[in-house]
């Protein structure tokens, strides 16, 4: 079977064995990974190691927020694990993305590597109108993912990462002009932290290019048959 390509797993789990059981059940299936501080801070060589041994690509989630040269720092180390995606936060601002981006350029050229793409992350998926507005972000949610989007295209960044209530709009506003990926994949409503959620399917119909699945899928208890659901769904099978 051909894995889908626009299908990410999120591993959100510190425990290193559960990661591998994980990886167990669904390699066959899923050949895209995220890993972000839950599971890379306590096993970040080992970690490592097994995403190389399966041979998965990775979308590197630290939502980078910090001055251009700490971020360009770090940026050598995306081409020694196969990274495809790395998010930065759009509030860090144009000039944080687009130097960040002229660094990879040049480390792409150096290495003749293919560069791992820049996504933006716009709204957190956690957020609703209130939190946004707790943090002195004026307008609606909607508003604040439009200028971060505008923003940060204009900075040079390949991808956005919003929730899928703002596909359509950013859709409408930009075309085809950057991808978005969408977080917060649900098969059914679960009661957690994720507030704006959106299913597979009508994720990739609203014209997402990516979506990530996470407890939805990680949680269930046969992965395996969780996983084949939600391709059946999408088509691919």
């Amino acid at each position: 079977m051909k894995r889908p390509d626009n299908l990410i797993l999120a591993l959100d789990t510190p425990n290193i064995k559960e990661i591998k059981s994980i990886l167990s059940d669904l390699s066959p299936y899923i050949n895209f990974v995220k890993i972000g501080p839950i599971a890379f801070l306590p096993n970040s060589v080992e970690l490592i190691k097994v995403l190389e041994k399966m041979q998965v690509s990775i979308m590197f989630d630290f939502k980078f927020f910090d001055i251009p040269n700490t971020i360009i720092a770090s940026s050598n180390f995306l081409f020694n694990i196969n990274t495809r995606i790395f998010t930065m936060h759009c509030l860090s601002g144009s000039k944080s993305i687009s130097s960040v981006l002229e660094e990879l350029k040049r480390i792409e050229q150096k290495r003749g590597q293919t560069r791992p793409d820049i996504f933006g992350v716009t709204i957190l998926t956690s957020f609703d109108e209130d939190e946004i507005n707790s943090i002195g972000l004026s307008g609606t949610i909607g508003d604040n993912v439009l200028r971060l989007t505008e923003q940060s295209i204009k900075a040079g960044v390949d991808g956005i990462v919003c929730s899928g209530d703002e596909i359509d709009l950013v859709r409408k506003n930009f075309s085809g002009a950057v991808k978005i990926l969408v977080p917060g994949v649900r098969l059914e409503s679960d009661n957690d932290d994720q507030k704006r959620v959106v299913s597979p399917k009508e994720a990739l119909r609203r014209g997402a290019d990516f979506i990530v699945l996470g407890r939805t899928l990680t949680d269930a208890k046969d992965r395996k048959k969780r996983i084949n659901d939600i391709i059946d769904t999408l088509g691919y099978n």
